[in-house]
């Protein structure tokens, strides 16, 4: 299994490509379990805790912030 630090670089790549822009913001509103699973072979109880763990790892460099766990939308922050 790859490590956090792989997943969140991989899924930074995958907002950044993703991100439109509303409000003056760049968002990315597309979900990230498909891509996850299909990109890293990941089963869906395995792909919930690295989805988690990569954009808690985003947050904490501060590229992104989510407003809400339960909703897609992460905001570029960079």
């Amino acid at each position: 299994m790859v490590e956090v630090s792989g997943y969140a670089d991989a899924v930074y790549r995958f907002v950044q490509a993703h991100a439109t822009v509303e409000d003056g913001r760049r968002v990315c509103r597309e979900p990230l379990y498909p891509w996850l699973m299909e990109e890293f072979d990941l089963s869906i109880r395995e792909v919930k805790g690295v989805r988690t763990a990569a954009v808690k790892e985003l947050e904490r460099r501060g590229l992104v912030q989510r407003p809400n766990p339960r909703n897609v939308l992460l905001i570029l922050t960079d």
